[in-house]
């Protein structure tokens, strides 16, 4: 009775351990039956999916019903010149804007004579009329925004500007030479770190002094523009010079310089 319990004992301690290994065994051939019916489907099916749905989106186009009406000729947005150059400046500020590292804004102000006072004689202002800037709350809100801030308040800043076509200022190294000067003082308590100033000039064979590009440096201190970065001002510089020739915005009436 003793030796049929110990075999006894025995076989059903081998079916178990048997059993064991068999479920394993299954357990695992599942396993690899999933991976490799699964295998083709993550590798070529699912991205020839989505490139099919994304193609989709992409080739959607909208189809309005045609435009029966004829177009008045005097309407007042295809047929305006002066807004077509305005947009055309906006564009290529902001384009200038995302092209410079590190630029937080550029701006362009005009000269002009401010009208004429009681000894005959003018005196010279500018007006900022055009402006981009990476955030809403960068834009320009002190005396440097309005159409009337007088020239004198550059102090020397512009005519090294005139005299060398650029200059290149940083707060803080520039500080001791213009900090009693009102236009160094107005970006300073502005959080500007930095200012690439470009004279913007009219014409062919003679020219006129017409304005300034200047790109503020608000996030960070940029001591100096690489060549890269000047053949880009220069192309925008060149091209917002000859747009800025007929261009009316900011100029007083009859105040042109």
């Amino acid at each position: 009775m003793r030796g049929f319990k110990k075999h006894y004992n025995a076989i059903i301690a081998g079916v178990c351990v048997g059993a064991y290994y068999i479920n394993e065994h299954i357990i695992n051939s599942l396993y690899v039956t999933k991976e490799v019916l699964l295998a083709p489907v993550i590798t070529f099916l699912l991205p020839k999916l989505w490139n099919l749905f994304s193609k989709d989106e992409e080739q959607e186009d909208i189809v309005l019903t045609p435009e029966k009406r004829k177009r008045v000729k005097d309407d007042a947005i295809t047929a305006n010149d002066q807004l077509q150059k305005q947009t055309d400046i906006q564009g290529r500020i902001e384009r200038l804007l995302g092209e410079i590292d590190g630029a937080d804004r550029v701006i362009i102000h005009k000269f002009h004579n401010g009208g004429k006072f009681y000894g005959g004689k003018s005196t010279q202002k500018m007006a900022l009329v055009y402006q981009a800037s990476r955030y809403k709350y960068y834009k320009i809100d002190n005396e440097l925004n309005g159409g009337e801030f007088n020239l004198e308040k550059t102090g020397s800043i512009l005519k090294k500007v005139v005299d060398k076509r650029y200059l290149h200022l940083t707060m803080k190294e520039d500080k001791k030479k213009y900090e009693f000067t009102p236009y160094f003082q107005l970006l300073e308590e502005d959080g500007v770190e930095a200012n690439h100033l470009r004279i913007l000039r009219s014409g062919r064979d003679t020219y006129r002094n017409i304005g300034l590009l200047s790109i503020h440096f608000i996030k960070r201190k940029k001591r100096s523009i690489n060549q890269k970065e000047i053949m880009l001002i220069d192309k925008a510089v060149r091209d917002i010079q000859l747009l800025l020739v007929d261009d009316l915005k900011g100029y007083p009436h009859n105040n042109i310089i």
